[in-house]
């Protein structure tokens, strides 16, 4: 096996590690663990809504006037795992010998999928609060309707991201990859 297949396999293989392990650690994890994902979207939600909130540990941030809690649920938490996934599937294949990424740039991709985490999941909330005003009741008497909506969001925003980030990897990065 060569030295580059190897390394690919060892970053791969690292990289599915990783997801497993997070995902556990999602399952068995609080409101307050999250914190580090609902507090910037919390700031979001508040400054567009004007809502102020109060973080409560056993639910989350509680925004009574909106008569909604960001919570665990609201996370974003497996949003951001994979759209990391998705931007170091296409990063990857643009690293590599003779190419323009190095495992550093690799390495800031969950950096920026956790910013694109906490713009989506802001929309995906603003959007839920902007459908509750204008559909009274939608969300109480049919759940799915929530969760329809966060998926529609989610699915539109990785495709946005997918379409995008290939498209400046291979338009952009590739024309300061080395021939081969």
């Amino acid at each position: 096996m060569n030295t580059s297949r190897t390394k690919a396999t060892v970053l791969y293989g690292s990289i599915g590690v990783s997801f497993l392990l997070l995902k556990f650690a999602y399952a068995h994890a609080t409101s307050a663990d999250l914190w580090w994902l609902l507090s910037p979207t919390n700031a979001l939600i508040g400054g567009a809504l004007g809502s102020g909130s109060f973080f409560d540990p056993a639910q989350g941030f509680v925004h009574s006037s909106l008569h909604i809690t960001i919570d665990k649920s609201c996370s974003g938490f497996n949003f951001w795992l994979v759209c990391t996934g998705l931007l170091l599937a296409i990063g990857g294949r643009y690293a590599g010998p003779g190419k323009a990424l190095g495992g550093g740039w690799l390495l800031s991709l969950p950096v920026l999928a956790y910013l694109l985490t906490v713009l989506v999941n802001a929309s995906r909330i603003l959007s839920a609060v902007a459908l509750q005003r204008l559909l009274p009741g939608l969300g109480q008497r049919y759940a799915w309707a929530h969760q329809a909506e966060g998926v529609l969001v989610y699915l539109f925003f990785l495709i946005l991201f997918y379409g995008g980030f290939r498209l400046l990897c291979s338009r952009y990065l590739s024309s300061y990859a080395e021939p081969a």
